[in-house]
């Protein structure tokens, strides 16, 4: 792998792993050569709220030499490239990632809610969700959830 083609900053974790710090347009191909290059397995991704940035965080393994490797990359428009072309474990993390932190994986098949109701509003694991704005949440005649801020409306 070479990663003198890319804008890294390399460290390491307080446990040892390598991370690399890269931008969001590099990630994408540094993803690539990674997975070629053995780390094939994705285990996670998770984010990072900084209020003016939001950082992601990928989690690759190497099955053959169990190497573990810790690639992060911030968005300040929370987009950032979806990894479920190289990746399918990739999927529901992204989803989840979307649901909670309101990151946008551009190139997702299918970004949607995963854990909350689609009418939802705002993404309760960022800094600034209002917490006060309790909302409701119930079933139409069809059967499908409907949000409410009308505590009438809950459950």
């Amino acid at each position: 792998m070479n990663l003198m083609a890319y804008e890294v900053k390399e460290e390491k974790s307080k446990d040892g792993r390598k991370v690399l710090r890269i931008p969001k347009e590099d990630l994408l191909d540094l993803m690539k050569d990674m997975k070629n290059g053995g780390f094939d397995s994705l285990s996670l991704i998770s984010t990072v709220d900084f209020r003016d940035r939001v950082e992601v965080v990928y989690h690759l393994t190497n099955s053959k030499t169990e190497e573990m490797l810790v690639i992060k990359s911030e968005t300040r428009d929370s987009r950032m490239p979806s990894v479920t072309s190289l990746f399918e474990s990739a999927n529901w993390d992204e989803r989840e990632q979307y649901d909670m932190m309101g990151i946008i994986f551009e190139g997702h098949p299918n970004l949607k809610r995963i854990l909350l109701p689609e009418g939802w509003v705002g993404y309760p694991l960022r800094k600034d969700y209002d917490l006060s704005k309790i909302q409701y949440v119930n079933m139409d005649d069809e059967g499908n959830d409907q949000v409410s801020f009308d505590p009438g409306d809950g459950w």
